[in-house]
């Protein structure tokens, strides 16, 4: 197929918006991985205390309602009632244990490594990139390329990367096509949506991290605040389990 470059009118700002968009949300989630990094272990103590504390919260709604009927509560009913309701907390409590734990292996890289992964990059998504080209979803193959190399991207793989920029040479070479045609459908429109997403993304979280991350100081401040958002669960937790014990006569 021949390959046909558009190089005036709107598609190159199109383009470059594009790319811009992809490597913010790219940042945005290296911004969200180092954040959970430097203060997910104090989150996760926070919201763990949280739990804790709706748990007994809503035990105490639980055998309240049975002093209320005249009734002893039964330990047993409440222990299958709350299990039942905290269920989804614990889920996710988990899932920001795992998440934390995952980025303890998240490794750093060097100027060049980045500045060859970004050149990688957006060679080949100016050929494949599914809003530029639509021979990528035309095309399974090419398709599953791409997915292949939006995941290398975000994790900064440069070796995987280059791998998939092999390949995919070798895959357009077999199918006998080079490019699709760069023709975007309503692409002023497209452009005021990319702008928007881009205005989105830079001033809100996580992307926005970046501004404590990047300053000892917010560093330090963001920790003592969450140490004491936890001590004050920790002393909400002490005044509820005073309540419960009483509810239930001190058992």
């Amino acid at each position: 197929m021949e390959i046909i470059h558009l190089t005036s009118g709107d598609y190159p700002k199109y383009e470059s918006l594009l790319l811009r968009r992809d490597q913010l949300k790219k940042d945005a989630l290296h911004y969200r991985r180092s954040y959970i990094k430097e203060f997910g272990e104090l989150i996760n103590k926070i919201f763990e205390k949280k739990i804790r504390c709706i748990e007994l919260k809503k035990s105490i709604s639980f055998c309240m309602l049975s002093v209320n009927q005249g009734k002893k509560p039964d330990m047993t009913e409440l222990k299958i009632y709350i299990e039942l309701r905290m269920s989804e907390y614990h889920t996710q409590l988990n899932d920001m244990i795992s998440e934390l734990n995952s980025t303890k292996h998240d490794g750093t890289i060097s100027a060049q490594d980045v500045k060859e992964i970004k050149s990688i990059y957006r060679k080949i998504a100016r050929r494949l990139h599914p809003d530029l080209s639509s021979v990528t979803e035309e095309r399974p193959e090419l398709y599953e390329l791409w997915q292949q190399v939006s995941i290398a991207y975000k994790c900064n793989d440069l070796k995987a990367l280059s791998e998939s920029d092999f390949l995919i040479e070798r895959a357009l070479q077999q199918l006998g096509v080079d490019c699709q045609t760069s023709v975007i459908p309503d692409i002023a429109e497209k452009i005021a949506t990319l702008e928007a997403d881009i205005q989105k993304i830079i001033t809100t979280e996580p992307y926005t991290y970046k501004l404590i991350l990047e300053d000892p100081y917010e560093i330090s401040e963001k920790k003592e605040m969450l140490k004491l958002e936890y001590q004050q669960y920790c002393d909400y937790e002490k005044n509820l389990k005073i309540k419960f014990d009483k509810i239930i006569g001190g058992k």
